[in-house]
């Protein structure tokens, strides 16, 4: 059986634009042999409630509208993961998983923290359907700090193996952010690395080859891939 991994996009991006934006990681996966899924969310929102600290794609010239995983609430500086979201997810992963990892950039990396916490319960999928992921890895990406999402971070820490992405320019997601989701996953599972840009997934060779040593050292396995 292949091994899958579950791509989860940032605001204002789809699933197409991040498999373009991936290209240099996706080309190293897919010499480990994993294929790469990547949906796009399900919700919309125009563009003038998106936060200013949003990514620069949210601003393109004649976007109507921007896909969105969560339900963002700006007057309250709140946000939440949309039911629709949970619901359009579970069959995703019933219609093309099951997945071996999820990687979720900025937003997509915030929606994949909070499933990580309780997958299957979340989405009400049986072992059958998605048995254990094997790794999770986190571009820019933080908690859902909101009283109602908070305390699953607590209650169910995340016990996959992790890697924790920031760029050194990140302008967007906050240092003590990233590593407060690094800090919300079990110490012997979790790593961190840094790249030197900013609010992006790096696609040189030399930084996607960091990666895919780090899920060698997870799946030893993996060694045997052709380069």
């Amino acid at each position: 059986m292949a091994k899958k991994i579950l791509m989860l996009h940032g605001i204002a991006q789809t699933g197409e634009y991040f498999y373009h934006k991936t290209k240099g990681l996706r080309t190293e996966f897919e010499k480990l042999g994993y294929e790469l899924y990547y949906p796009t969310a399900n919700n919309t929102m125009p563009p003038a409630d998106v936060p200013n600290c949003a990514s620069d794609e949210v601003v393109a010239s004649g976007v109507n509208d921007v896909s969105t995983w969560i339900q963002i609430d700006t007057a309250k500086a709140d946000y939440s993961i949309l039911p629709s979201t949970l619901d359009y997810l579970r069959q995703y992963v019933i219609e093309n998983g099951p997945f071996d990892g999820l990687l979720g950039f900025s937003q997509g990396a915030i929606v994949g923290s909070y499933l990580m916490t309780d997958f299957n319960v979340l989405l009400n999928l049986t072992h059958e359907q998605q048995p254990p992921f094997k790794f999770f890895i986190a571009f820019s990406g933080f908690k859902f700090e909101t009283a109602r999402c908070a305390s699953q971070y607590v209650e169910h820490p995340i016990n996959v193996p992790s890697l924790h992405v920031r760029g050194e320019l990140d302008t967007v997601t906050e240092a003590e952010k990233v590593h407060a989701l690094y800090e919300a996953c079990t110490p012997e599972t979790r790593t961190f690395i840094s790249h030197p840009g900013g609010h992006y997934v790096p696609n040189s060779r030399c930084f996607s080859k960091k990666v895919t040593e780090w899920l060698k050292t997870i799946d030893p396995s993996l060694e045997k891939s052709k380069y």
